[in-house]
């Protein structure tokens, strides 16, 4: 009887020491998004489980939904989730574990990542900061154009103002030497008639 007793002692202690080496050899996973865990609306995206041991199987879980759960058995060292045409809903906090075939218990989650699904009209309207950030370079450039411009009238109305007086004063002058030519070839014939006129007068009424 005690016999029987020390050998199911020890058939129990046997099995707990290989529960608990099982359990320690299954160290936490690596989990991460190929090609990056921002994906756009309708794209696809691979989650990649990374283990520490071989023929196991692997689990995909989502902290938000304690409903959503891939399992994926695989040969070597880790699996990949294939997540095609995702929409905003699909996006939050993903992990994985792994375990033995032959075993009920899994390892330790993995970290939690993130997954990020954007919307085109969310994409095309663009960050808050990034609308600000180009509505004040338009603003700038508005600015500059406005000083440019005004600069530019000033200069041409003062060179129209400093062109007029000249061209005023150039044409009275030609107005006058024009007139001048004019008095003399005027003046001229009389001075010619005076000339023979006293020329035929008689030398007595020369004297």
């Amino acid at each position: 009887m005690i016999t029987e007793f020390l050998s199911l002692l020890c058939l129990g202690l046997s099995l707990g020491f290989e529960d608990e080496k099982k359990n320690e050899t299954l160290t936490r996973p690596y989990l991460s998004a190929l090609p990056s865990p921002v994906v756009e609306r309708g794209g696809n995206v691979i989650l990649r489980c990374q283990g520490h041991c071989q023929n196991v199987t692997f689990m995909l879980g989502k902290l938000q939904d304690s409903g959503y759960r891939q399992e994926q058995r695989s040969a070597g060292h880790a699996a990949e989730f294939f997540l095609n045409y995702l929409e905003p809903k699909d996006s939050g906090t993903y992990f994985c574990a792994y375990k033995a075939m032959d075993s009920q218990e899994w390892s330790e989650k993995s970290e939690h990542l993130q997954l990020e699904v954007t919307d085109d009209h969310d994409k095309r309207r663009g960050p808050p900061e990034e609308k600000a950030a180009t509505g004040s370079t338009i603003a700038a450039i508005c600015s500059c154009l406005s000083i440019l411009i005004l600069f530019l009238s000033i200069f041409f109305i003062n060179k129209c103002t400093q062109d007029g007086p000249s061209h005023e004063e150039e044409s009275t002058k030609r107005a006058s030497h024009s007139q001048v030519p004019q008095q003399e070839a005027t003046d001229s014939p009389d001075l010619e008639r005076i000339s023979v006129s006293a020329e035929r007068l008689p030398e007595s009424e020369l004297c």
